[in-house]
């Protein structure tokens, strides 16, 4: 079984893009593009999730530029990586969504302890990426940090509550 790790994602830059040229202008680009609401694409190294009928979230390797579209705008998102078997279990302590069908290429905005999130398993070797409010990963890094140690010695590890 593979440790549980969460670590920060510091190579990806977010950006907002919308409006009735948005789709064009990630075509344009080379950027994926996903045909439904609610889902996302990935492709050498950059991911986008489509939010809404002409919106998009893009998160893009730092040395790659948004799209030049005068709809495109910079997000404070902080990106977690969760690698390791038990990442269902640590989710299911802070989430009310069943994880057991969610597979590398699956995007989901969710609520995580009360914050909210957007959650995306990589293709490649799913990892789960998790992408929150820059004024709220210290407190979910934090939580989680403390979750991986629950979950790696529940007998010895007395956590918040008794």
């Amino acid at each position: 079984m593979a440790a549980l790790t969460v670590t920060q994602r510091r190579d990806l830059s977010g950006y907002l893009i919308t409006g009735p040229g948005s789709a064009a202008a990630l075509d344009a680009d080379g950027l994926p593009r996903p045909r439904e609401q609610l889902a996302a694409a990935e492709q050498d190294g950059a991911l986008v999730a489509r939010t809404g009928a002409d919106e998009y979230l893009l998160f893009l390797p730092g040395d790659r530029q948004p799209p030049a579209d005068c709809w495109c705008f910079s997000r404070a998102d902080r990106v977690l990586a969760v690698h390791g078997d038990d990442w269902r279990e640590l989710l299911a302590r802070v989430c009310q969504y069943d994880f057991r069908h969610f597979g590398p290429g699956d995007w989901l905005m969710a609520s995580l302890a009360g914050v909210n999130a957007w959650l995306y398993r990589t293709q490649e070797d799913g990892t789960l990426l998790v992408g929150v409010s820059d004024g709220f990963h210290r407190y979910l890094e934090d939580l989680f940090s403390d979750l991986v140690c629950e979950l790696e010695d529940s007998a010895t590890y007395e956590g918040g509550a008794s």
